[in-house]
């Protein structure tokens, strides 16, 4: 019995030490990387986790808002009719502009953009002309008649304003930098607008009663203005007349952008517009006609641009 025993241990112990046996190369084999998770992957390099990459917001359109002025001016305005003195575009002073707009990026270094620009009036003629005398005549009392002598003169004023309309392209250089040149060209649509105010005034110089002997300008007593039975020392008429008409604009610039920040960009430059003009305006009375025709202005504006979406 005692034998059995022994050999029953030494049997047991020699059947773990075969177990071990075979365990033990898989359990290395794991420790050193064989399998997932294992020594080996620990030291690898193991799979590249991806890196996500930096976005950069960009928009498409934008916004504008500038003022500018128009500095010189070429071209001719005539005149038919009744002499008028015409300020021509020559010898116009400067005028202020104020415009606004909506472009849109098409590439990161070409735009293009829609824009209203409205130039504020002035005055580009005057004019006056003198009248033959009338006569007016009233009843002031039973066989007494009022008679007065008028002579006549024609005041006429002309102020010009003018919006253009326009589709242009710009090319920015230095996209990257801040600090980006362009050049740009457009054409569209130019409204011209003439507006005629004359004055029409009659003026007593003279008059007479039939049974009074007084002689000069008659009125009602004590009211110096037209009254039943009376006249007036002066009469005075207005009239206003407002002509509008199209031609067609174009316009070559360069100038210079600054950006505030990536969104907010300010923007000054330089264009020569040319507008065509065949609108004629002619005053109430006929006296004359003025018609506005080719020209050529000078203009700077600045102001901001907001990329918007």
């Amino acid at each position: 019995m005692k034998l059995t025993s022994v050999c029953q241990r030494r049997s047991a112990s020699l059947g773990a030490v075969a177990l071990l046996a075979m365990v033990g190369p898989a359990v290395a084999g794991d420790l050193a990387g064989g399998g997932p998770g294992g020594i080996r992957d620990y030291g690898s390099g193991g799979v590249p986790v991806p890196v996500p990459a930096p976005y950069e917001e960009t928009y498409k359109w934008y916004t504008r808002a500038d003022i500018g002025t128009g500095f010189k001016h070429s071209g001719n305005f005539a005149i038919e009719g009744l002499p008028a003195e015409v300020t021509q575009p020559a010898d116009w002073h400067e005028h202020s502009i104020v415009s606004f707009g909506f472009g849109r990026y098409i590439t990161p270094s070409f735009r293009t953009e829609f824009t209203l620009d409205y130039r504020t009036p002035r005055a580009i003629a005057s004019g006056n002309k003198a009248l033959a005398d009338i006569s007016k005549s009233a009843l002031v009392a039973v066989g007494n008649t009022q008679t007065n002598i008028y002579s006549g003169q024609q005041d006429e004023e002309t102020n010009y304003q003018n919006t253009t309309f326009l589709l242009s392209g710009f090319y920015d250089f230095n996209r990257e930098g801040r600090l980006k040149p362009y050049v740009g060209a457009g054409i569209g649509l130019a409204r011209h607008e003439l507006q005629r105010a004359g004055t029409l005034t009659y003026t007593c110089y003279t008059g007479s009663q039939t049974t009074n002997p007084t002689s000069g300008c008659q009125v009602v007593p004590g009211t110096g203005s037209p009254a039943t039975g009376g006249l007036a020392t002066q009469y005075v008429a207005t009239s206003n007349a407002t002509t509008s008409g199209w031609g067609l604009a174009a316009q070559l610039s360069a100038g210079l952008s600054y950006d505030i920040t990536p969104r907010t960009h300010w923007d000054t430059g330089y264009r020569v517009m040319w507008q065509s003009g065949r609108l004629g305006a002619t005053s109430n009375e006929g006296l004359s006609t003025i018609r506005v025709q080719d020209r050529f202005d000078h203009e700077v504006r600045t102001g901001i641009r907001w990329d918007v979406w």
